[in-house]
């Protein structure tokens, strides 16, 4: 990415990113050493995962220092490699197979195909490297050979030897490509048949090297990635990883697990359950034996159930013996039972509810959707009631039938009655997914998808912030807007009649039902709603034995909308509403339901707006208002001066972690936003200076800029009456109590537990902001506690002024490096709206740091419909559709090139890239890099960026400033006056 014209961004410019790449280690163990590493003050850890490849994410902030983050980002690159050993494959953006490929190649070591499908298995993962064609003879010398070809099968004896072992002809077949080709290696791969796990082999001249794959639905991306790491570390001589095996050729080979459920030898993406696995409770012979060693009962059992159904076995005659005429009975009737039990489980497995049935790999892909409606298919063809298939990421899924289906009971044949149980979840009713202004509900008992009625633990909903309805010939994806408590029984106020809001055609349906999902989710989901949008409840038991219900609704993904799931985005609710019941056990007082339906009809009317987003659309005045009424808060004070820093490395002492099922009552850390935030952030109790207060030092004080031309002075803007303030609240323009609106107003923005000096100074900021409007601005309002009424009481009549007029004094989420000058939010300067350093966002911020991704094609289609501007004309190379970024002191971009337009940052956050449903870009300071047909945009802070931090602010009072600093620091030049 091009940037040009700044020396401003040394912070950005020490910001680093290491990226180690890994194979061949458990995500276990992986998850052990990052937690370690955590423990140890490693930054910015993730891990992802993706077909048993992880990717060890750590990003290093260097404080400024481009050194420093170079020297902690060699610290950690030096001990996860340390960690991880052999594992450790590359780093960035190295592929599995550019590694595997460079070690073949450096070692001048060629690998073969043992046959056609290993071939092509490998082949599409390998075809345009540079490297391939000189390790990789591509079948020429094996199974493409015109005489070769057929020679390439294992050898007779062997099999003879060995006639019951499904690994020895395989590494025979290798064996002998190994010879045909001169290679050093021959690779093969098994797909999984029936009770038989798939497995790779990697063949040597004297050893065979064999690794058993784990269930997948992308299991030919698996079996590539294993004899592509088995490659990689022969050919540099490392240990392979600990689940590979190995034996002599022509020797006993390891005993193959055995599935507990057989699968289809045709269909490898049909659903399967999970093998033994090395370190699984099974006993330790079920993983390695020899053949040698007597054979299971699981293996005898195979061998009897061939011969049973094969009229060409020869059943071995017994030992020459007298025979027991009541021995003869017993062993009939046990094989009148044996047969009996056969055809009993070929029917259950038929007609059984699928519960659990696909696992959580994959999900989302083709692959697992072609094999879910396959699942379905043959479900549907065995019992006419199944409707659908419900799946979830990590929670597996279940069938859904009918909503008139066959209860316990009824005759609908004995196999499928003894397998049913009550567990069957089904639809409610027999409306159709997928229909604008629908919300289809599916009731689901624990048996169904066990771990669903769990969905209120936060970490869990997470992984499972989206699920996926199949039915005939059409998929259907959800991301969930709301998981919230209801009990069915419940009336009066705080009742939700859901199963009466299915058809939510008319207008007041669909707003009760979207008023009554957000004001009850005990998470802010980062999902919008639209008014043509469609919805999908699952309704479980709730986990506590209450009788209560848990609901999941997930409202439909849009046409044109990404499939990203954002669970990292989810935050716990301020105030949800839950069951009465709930609040008779705890003795909390029941929010008002009147004041929760009002805010949540403010978020759907404007989309989701933040304070911020809405103060930067009504813009910034053209000059302070002058206000009657307004006096010094001390006449003979002189206005407050700048204020020295407090350290920002003075020890904080964290305040308990709430639980991750809200409560009444649960205080979650500071919103930025009109939705409350999530939860609390740890609150120093040292002072700046160690006394408890913090001493202001002296600084200049700005003066006004020089005006050209004296500007007009405008008619004074009469005050409300004492007491009483008109705004548009929620949505509703009303006359209002001062106190309660200023304490409403500080709730919503700052959550119910944060200091009392950053509500304090949230209240001052918000009453001039408001009387700077003129009008009755639109503000966002929750019931607040006693506590934050109190501390309203304490300064309602109190403004920030500059030369006797009220500031305009906006607020705003948190910083990015410091906070934005007015000049480049509205284009217009004002003395005290200046850059000023706030160190404490990224320590109290909620997702400080952000990254969305846009498809190269979504950024070229926007260039056009918004700039008018070609990118493909402009560049070929994607890479260079960005350049000349240029950034102010705070790191927010004031200038940048897209093609040939020359816009804002700004300009590009909100309009040229906004809109897309749950990809907003969060404040105009941000990073923008391109790989892989993505721009992914990495933003700091959240906001305009201008005026008072309010996570910044809640970090200040934190570490013992009160609310006047804080004003004076974040309004330079400033005084506080009483107005009325």
């Amino acid at each position: 990415m091009k940037e040009k014209g700044n020396e401003v961004d040394a912070m950005a410019q020490a910001n680093r990113m290491l990226a180690l790449r890994l194979f061949g280690v458990s995500q276990a163990r992986a998850q052990a050493v990052l937690k370690a590493a955590a423990a140890q003050g490693c930054p910015g850890l993730r891990l992802l995962s993706r077909e048993e490849e992880l990717v060890v994410c750590v990003t290093v902030r260097g404080a400024g220092s481009e050194a420093e983050a170079d020297r902690i980002y060699r610290q950690w690159n030096e001990y996860f490699r340390q960690q991880f050993g052999p594992a450790v494959f590359g780093e960035g953006d190295t592929e599995l197979a550019d590694a595997a490929l460079e070690a073949l190649a450096k070692k001048n070591k060629l690998f073969v195909a043992a046959d056609e499908a290993t071939g092509h298995l490998l082949e599409g993962r390998i075809r345009e490297k540079p490297e391939a064609a000189a390790v990789y003879d591509f079948g020429d010398h094996s199974y493409r050979h015109p005489t070769r070809a057929n020679r390439l099968e294992p050898p007779r004896a062997l099999l003879d030897k060995y006639p019951d072992c499904p690994v020895q002809p395989v590494a025979g077949r290798a064996r002998q490509a190994l010879a045909l080709s001169g290679a050093d290696w021959a690779v093969s791969y098994q797909p999984a048949k029936g009770v038989q796990p798939g497995f790779v082999l990697v063949c040597g001249a004297k050893t065979v090297y064999l690794h058993v794959l784990a269930p997948s639905v992308q299991p030919q991306m698996l079996a590539a990635n294993w004899l592509l790491d088995m490659l990689r570390r022969l050919a540099l001589g490392q240990e392979l990883a600990e689940r590979v095996q190995s034996f002599a050729y022509g020797k006993p080979a390891p005993l193959l697990p055995v599935r507990q459920t057989p699968l289809p030898a045709q269909n490898e993406s049909a659903p399967r359950p999970a093998p033994v696995q090395p370190g699984s409770d099974a006993p330790a012979d079920a993983w390695q034996k020899s053949p040698s060693a007597p054979v299971s009962r699981a293996a005898n059992l195979r061998s009897a159930g061939r011969q049973l159904f094969d009229e060409s076995a020869q059943l071995p005659e017994p030992p020459s013996r007298k025979r027991n005429p009541a021995g003869r009975i017993l062993g009939s009737l046990v094989l009148v039972l044996f047969i009996a039990a056969v055809a009993f489980g070929v029917v259950w497995l038929t007609e059984r509810p699928a519960t659990q049935q696909m696992t959580g790999a994959g999900y989302g892909t083709a692959d697992y959707d072609t094999a879910a409606r396959d699942y379905l298919t043959k479900a549907q063809q065995g019992n006419s009631q199944v409707a659908a298939y419900l799946a979830l990421p990590k929670l597996g899924g279940t069938l859904v039938y009918q909503p008139d289906a066959a209860r316990p009971g009824q005759a609908i044949g004995l196999a499928v009655q003894a397998a049913q149980g009550d567990e069957l979840a089904r639809f409610v009713s027999a409306q159709q997914p997928g229909q604008t202004r629908t919300n289809v509900i599916v009731e689901c008992p624990t048996g169904s998808i066990q771990q669903l009625s769990e969905l209120d633990e936060e970490e869990l909903l997470r992984d499972n912030c989206g699920f996926t309805l199949y039915t005939d010939g059409s998929t259907y994806r959800y991301k969930v807007a709301a998981v919230y408590y209801w009990d069915p029984a419940e009336t009066g106020e705080t009742a939700f009649n859901l199963y009466g809001l299915q058809d939510l055609s008319d207008q007041q349906a669909f707003l009760n039902f979207v008023l009554g999902i957000k004001a009850r989710s005990l998470y802010e989901m980062p999902v919008d709603l639209e008014d043509a949008d469609s919805f999908a409840t699952l309704v479980a038991d709730a986990a506590d034995g209450s009788g209560r219900k848990l609901a999941v609704t997930g409202r439909l993904q849009r046409q044109d909308e990404a499939a990203f799931l954002l669970g990292k985005q989810i935050t716990q609710a301020d105030q949800p509403l839950l069951p009465l019941a709930m609040y008779e056990q705890t003795g909390e007082e029941i929010p008002s339901v009147e004041t929760l339906n009002q805010y949540w009809m403010n978020w759907y009317a404007t989309g989701g707006a933040t304070s911020s987003d809405m103060q930067e659309e009504s813009g910034m005045p053209q000059e302070d208002q002058l206000v009657e009424g307004i006096q010094p808060l001390d006449p003979n004070a002189t206005p407050i001066p700048t204020l020295t820093l407090p350290p920002t490395d003075t020890p904080a002492t964290a305040t308990p972690k709430p639980s991750a099922t809200p409560q009444p009552g649960t205080t979650p850390k500071p919103g930025a936003t009109p939705k409350p935030g999530a939860t609390d952030k740890p609150q120093a109790t040292q002072a700046p200076d160690g006394s408890g207060t913090a001493q202001p030092t002296a600084a200049p004080q700005a003066t006004p800029a020089p005006q050209a031309t004296p500007a007009p002075q405008p008619t004074p803007t009469p005050t409300p009456s004492a007491g009483t303030i008109t705004v548009t609240m929620n949505g509703v323009r009303q006359e209002m109590d001062l106190v309660e609106c200023l304490a409403m107003i500080a709730r919503n923005e700052l959550g119910a537990n944060a200091p009392i000096e950053a509500y304090k100074a949230q209240i001052v900021a918000a009453h001039s902001w408001i009387l700077s409007q003129g009008g009755a601005p639109g503000v966002a309002g929750r019931q607040p506690s006693e506590t934050i009424r109190q501390a309203a009481r304490e300064v309602a009549n109190q403004i920030v002024t500059y030369n006797g007029r009220v500031a305009f004094t906006p607020y705003f989420a948190s910083a990015a490096f410091g906070t934005n000058p007015s000049e480049d939010v509205w284009g217009s300067s004002r003395p005290y709206l200046v850059a000023v350093e706030s160190p404490y966002d990224q320590q109290y911020a909620t997702n400080w740091q952000n990254t969305r991704v846009f498809t190269q094609q979504e950024v070229a289609d926007r260039a056009m419909e918004k700039l008018g501007v070609d990118l493909y004309a402009y560049s070929e190379d994607p890479n260079e559709w960005f350049g000349d970024i240029v950034k102010n002191s705070s790191g927010y971009v004031t200038s940048l090139r897209l093609g040939t337009a020359t816009i804002t940052g700004q300009k590009l956050q909100e309009n040229v890239l906004a809109g897309f449903s749950g990809r907003a870009i969060r404040s105009a300071a941000f990073d923008i890099s391109y790989a892989d047909g993505n721009f992914s945009i990495t933003t700091y802070g959240y906001g305009h960026g201008c005026g008072l931090s309010q996570y910044g602010a809640w970090g200040y009072a934190a570490n013992g400033w009160t609310y006047d600093q804080i004003l004076a620091h974040y309004f330079p030049g400033t005084s506080l006056s009483t107005v009325g």
